[in-house]
């Protein structure tokens, strides 16, 4: 079968168009601000889908030429879902926690011991006195399948809060031990750091609650409104490297679904190529069929 090169660079960049298009509206700022909008756009796409689909059936039910139209609406569904599911992973891991702290407010010159949780409750960013740290003999965790560390911060003149209360702590998975009083998440090691980065994960969040909780028990103390951050010495570039790797994902993956709609449509093309060339049914052999050289008389023999 003759090929066309036409319909095979439109399967290898409209389907990768698709999956770009998605991948952006799902995992950047217009699914995070506005997602009815970002879904009603999505939706768009798969209206032309369900189009090339009828296309399709009608192609094969009444031209007994074979098309492209039925890989294509194979492979422009499948980039659509992929697009879809990498941009929301994407969304959650990095671009949601970005557009959180970037909303929400930086807190300067704050003192653990005087200042209340619910004072800074808007907070993605506070900034703690110098020598402010956390307290090492008041650390504690839960267990989950990981391990949820927190230890409370304390100003380096009161180590008991004025207050009474803890209300800042600082938090990490799998960076405590087990079985002791331990913490050595984020900064935990640098005589600099005085920065606490907003933890915005709902689901971590429940957690860090229980090992807060158990803390309280453990130790005596109370923790009414507790604020959960990770100890860090230069949090807007953490802040700036989640968008960075946000976007870094966007173009491995986009790169990758290139690859992958390219090697589609050159295993189509080899399928399409071999059309017509099986072999004849004219050159089967008949089984009762005589063979023209073959000598049919009969043969007389003698007892």
């Amino acid at each position: 079968m003759r090929m066309n090169i036409l319909p095979m660079f439109l399967n290898i960049f409209i389907p990768w168009s698709v999956y770009i298009y998605c991948f952006s509206l799902s995992s950047f700022y217009l699914m995070y601000a506005h997602p009815f909008v970002a879904w009603s756009c999505i939706s768009l796409i798969f209206v032309l889908w369900l189009a090339f689909v009828l296309i399709a059936y009608c192609a094969r039910k009444y031209d007994p030429d074979p098309t492209w139209f039925t890989f294509f609406s194979v492979l422009m569904f499948t980039c659509a879902i992929w697009g879809i599911l990498a941009g929301l992973d994407n969304l959650k891991i990095n671009e949601a926690p970005y557009y959180t702290v970037k909303e929400m407010t930086h807190k300067k010159a704050i003192n653990p011991s005087y200042t209340s949780g619910e004072d800074v409750m808007d907070a993605g960013v506070i900034e703690f006195e110098v020598g402010t740290s956390f307290d090492p003999g008041k650390t504690w965790h839960f267990k989950d399948g990981e391990l949820y560390c927190a230890a409370p911060i304390i100003s380096s003149q009161n180590q008991v809060p004025l207050r009474q209360t803890y209300d800042f702590w600082a938090v990490g998975k799998n960076c405590c031990a087990p079985g002791a009083s331990d913490f050595r998440c984020g900064s935990w090691g640098s005589s600099t750091a005085h920065y606490g980065l907003r933890t915005v994960d709902e689901g971590d969040l429940n957690y860090y609650r229980l090992a807060v909780q158990q803390a309280e028990a453990l130790y005596g103390i109370m923790a009414p409104h507790p604020i959960f951050l990770k100890w860090s010495e230069d949090p807007a570039r953490e802040v700036l490297s989640w968008h960075a790797q946000g976007f870094k994902n966007f173009l491995v993956f986009g790169a990758t679904n290139l690859v992958f709609c390219i090697f589609c449509v050159a295993m189509a093309s080899a399928r399409f190529a071999f059309l017509g060339r099986t072999r004849s049914a004219y050159d089967t052999t008949v089984l009762n069929q005589v063979p023209e050289d073959r000598d049919m008389r009969a043969k007389m023999y003698t007892a």
